[in-house]
């Protein structure tokens, strides 16, 4: 397991947090398909470890990623078949993110542009350096977009900036990514920034995971839900996560005014 050349996967045995990098520094963590397929490998062996309480998505060195690579794209000798086939890759790693139980965090280091950006707005959670800056870059090759950037980008910035970042090109600092609600917090160069995002994970990671796992579910579904379906799944949900020992254990902690132990049981 985690066997790998264009994705780093690290496990801290002693909290459950999963550290995957984006792996070829070299060619700016460009996403090409080796790498995205890799990404799928490491998500499905993922999906296997029952000891994962968090999961951190970072890019190797100083840049998140700056998208596909393009190299690859010049080299592809029939461009629609090449494309087609790396846009359904690409889109696979999406739902694999998207279905994972636990929480995710996109650590963003650097430079975040393209089919990354996607894969970013696809986290639970966005981190990013003050250095950082993003942007969708689709259209300056002749693309429209994949990996669900025009699908999450909107209803994270609104629709007119989303509009701008694609139909324009416009980048946004880290700055304008937190005023604009795309990222949850910036944290300062000068920090280790990787060692600050552990320090959320660790917390994410003593969290109720079976709570999580709901909670994840009725936000992914709230935009496509009508309000009468989606307060049945509410119901439905709160009933299964007050049948675990987490829940006892939340009240008890509650009442005792102490910090509770949850166990994800």
């Amino acid at each position: 397991m985690f066997k790998y050349e264009k994705i780093k996967v690290e496990l801290n045995e002693s909290n459950g947090i999963v550290t995957l990098y984006f792996n070829r520094p070299k060619s700016r963590n460009a996403f090409n398909f080796n790498l995205v397929s890799e990404f799928c490998l490491a998500m499905n062996d993922l999906k296997s470890l029952k000891s994962l309480k968090c999961l951190i998505i970072t890019g190797m060195g100083k840049i998140f990623s700056v998208g596909g690579d393009i190299k690859e794209f010049k080299e592809a000798k029939d461009p629609q078949e090449y494309m087609g086939k790396l846009a359904d890759k690409l889109h696979e790693g999406i739902k694999l993110l998207k279905d994972l139980r636990v929480p995710s965090l996109a650590a963003i280091n650097g430079p975040c542009f393209g089919a990354s950006l996607g894969y970013a707005c696809s986290c639970d959670i966005r981190i990013c350096r003050d250095s950082a800056n993003f942007g969708a870059a689709f259209a300056g090759i002749g693309l429209s977009p994949d990996s669900s950037t025009s699908y999450y980008l909107p209803k994270l910035v609104g629709l007119s900036l989303a509009t701008e970042m694609i139909l324009l090109n416009r980048t946004i600092t880290a700055k304008e990514a937190k005023n604009f609600g795309l990222v949850s917090m910036t944290i300062s160069d000068e920090k280790d920034f990787l060692s600050e995002v552990k320090k959320i994970a660790l917390k994410v990671s003593q969290g109720p995971t079976i709570a999580y796992q709901n909670i994840k579910d009725l936000l992914n579904n709230s935009y496509k839900n009508d309000l009468i379906s989606h307060l049945e799944n509410e119901s439905e949900k709160i009933k299964i996560c007050a049948g675990t020992k987490d829940f006892q254990e939340g009240i008890n902690a509650f009442l005792e005014k102490r910090k509770p132990i949850f166990k994800g049981e």
